[in-house]
This record gives C-alpha cells, sequence and structure tokens, in this order.
C-alpha cells in the first residue's frame, strides 16, 4: 500500500539540490500513473522483447516506448512535478536528452551492481563543460529517475556521492572530500523521484541474495540549449519534433547528426531549413 510520505516544498527541493546535487522527490507519481506505466512495460517486456537490450549489470532497458507512445511519454518527461524543478536547476534552458526504462528481475537483484561513474556528455568528451559553475546549481545536465517499484533495503537502489562532480575519480573525491564524503543509497516506495546532476559520481547498489522484488526505473534526462547534446544516438519520434506547438517544438529542438538522420529517413514533413540536413549522410 502506498503511504503518503510528508512532501518537501519546492524550495527545501531546490535547496538541498544546491547544496548537495540532488534531491529527493516522494509522491512524483501517482498511483495511476504508476499503474500506467507498469503495464506498459510488463506488455512491452512480454510482447517486444527485442526492443529490449540484453541485461547490462543484471538490468534490461529499452527506449522504445517514446517511439510507440511519443505523447503519453512526452507528460512524464515534462511531468508537472518534476519539470518545472528541472527548469529551475537548468536555467529555463531544458532540452530533451534521453529517455528509457530498465528492469532488473528479482532473479538478477543480487548481481545487478554496477561501478560508480559519472555521465559525460558524448560532446563533452571533445571539451564541452560537463558541469557549470556559473549556475548556481552547477548543472549542465540533469536527470529525473522515477522508481516504480518500491525499493526496499534488499532491492538494488540508485546511490550518489554528493557533491563529487568535480572530481577527476572516486578516489579523489575521498581524499580531497574528507568526513564530507558519502555514499547514500536512495530507497523509497513506488513513486518516488530523484534529480540529480548527472555529473556526481553514482551507480546502482546490488540487492541482497534472496530479494524476491528487483526493481523498475523510468529515466529521464535533460541538456541545456547553451550545452552540447548529451548522446548522438537518442531520436526524437516526428509527432514531438515538428510539433505545431512551439514550446514542445523547442524543447526537442537540440538535434544531433543522428537525429537529423532519422529524420531524413523517417519524418514524412519537410524538415525545418534550420537543421543542416545535407551536412548529415
Amino acid at each position: 500500500m502506498r503511504t503518503k510520505s510528508v512532501q518537501p516544498s519546492r524550495e527545501d527541493i531546490l535547496a538541498h539540490y544546491k547544496e548537495k546535487g540532488f534531491a529527493v522527490i516522494p509522491n512524483a507519481l501517482s498511483a495511476e500513473e504508476l499503474d500506467y506505466l507498469n503495464q506498459l512495460v510488463e506488455a512491452s517486456l512480454q510482447q517486444h522483447p527485442d526492443q529490449w537490450h540484453q541485461p547490462q549489470s543484471g538490468a534490461v532497458g529499452t527506449v522504445s516506448l517514446l517511439q510507440t507512445h511519443p505523447l503519453d511519454m512526452d507528460r512524464f518527461i515534462r511531468h508537472p512535478v518534476t519539470f518545472p524543478l528541472v527548469q529551475e536547476v537548468l536555467l529555463g534552458e531544458a532540452r530533451f536528452a534521453q529517455f528509457d526504462f530498465r528492469d532488473v528481475s528479482p532473479d538478477l537483484a543480487s548481481s545487478s551492481e554496477m561501478h560508480f561513474h559519472r555521465d559525460i556528455s558524448y560532446y563533452g568528451t571533445m571539451g564541452g563543460k560537463i558541469y557549470d559553475p556559473d549556475n548556481p546549481y552547477i548543472s549542465t545536465y540533469t536527470c529525473v529517475i522515477y522508481y516504480l517499484s518500491d525499493v526496499h533495503d534488499c532491492c538494488p537502489a540508485f546511490c550518489l556521492v554528493p557533491n563529487s562532480h568535480t572530481y577527476d575519480s572516486l578516489d579523489d573525491a575521498k581524499a580531497k572530500l574528507g568526513n564530507a564524503y558519502e555514499e547514500i543509497p536512495i530507497r523509497g516506495q513506488a513513486g518516488t523521484a530523484v534529480l540529480y546532476n548527472i555529473t556526481t559520481y553514482h551507480t546502482r547498489k546490488g540487492g541482497r541474495e534472496g530479494c524476491t522484488h528487483g526493481r523498475r526505473t523510468m529515466h529521464n534526462y535533460h541538456s541545456r540549449a547553451s550545452s552540447y547534446p548529451l548522446t548522438n544516438w537518442a531520436t526524437v519520434p516526428e509527432v514531438l519534433a515538428l510539433s505545431d506547438d512551439h514550446e514542445t517544438r523547442l524543447f526537442y529542438s537540440q538535434w544531433t547528426p543522428n537525429q537529423i538522420k532519422f529524420a531524413r529517413e523517417n519524418y514524412t514533413q519537410p524538415i525545418p531549413s534550420y537543421y543542416p540536413v545535407q551536412m548529415i549522410k
């Protein structure tokens, strides 16, 4: 049964993010939204297993639901509870970057541990900023992870090291943060969301032997208009990228070479001239 946790205020959430590089938002998704998403995932796992990648550190994943249910997924990508927070953290410049679902089955829960890492833009490896010291929230990219299942003490859990975004390695963070160094696993009931700066060191802690729950999550990444795109593989359906609604079209406007290729090969409408279609082979 879902219990109603004390809901932090917008101000408290943003203050915690500003101080620690992340914030936990209980009850970000309603029971009805959770039912819808879990039914969608279950149907996809059963009917279209080919659209899910093979287990990686115990988790399977898919990006296909954005393509098959674009308008429904858009209302979760720009969710009314979390998207205003994303916009605040990214200084009103939020752009779509990546959206996917991941599932750890109970039998793989205890072998689902990942190594600590941080997410750096594909383009950031070529000189782009990985965090912004001039932004009070330090973020050039941010992500919201939603728990679609309850995360108990025995379950795999998202875990991060607050304020580790400036360090070249986890060992460097341990040495320089000293007593402030923490590894914080986030647990909570289904519907909990974690908003975090993706260049913070983070991982998935594996579950305990005998865990019967597993874990299911939805991952929603955003970049800024003034940042490089996060990846060169995420693609956006035509109904969103060429929407008649200006704000929708703007949000999905951070096109990459792969997105341009995808649009040229799949869209029915003419591609706007400001996307350099002829430059992409």
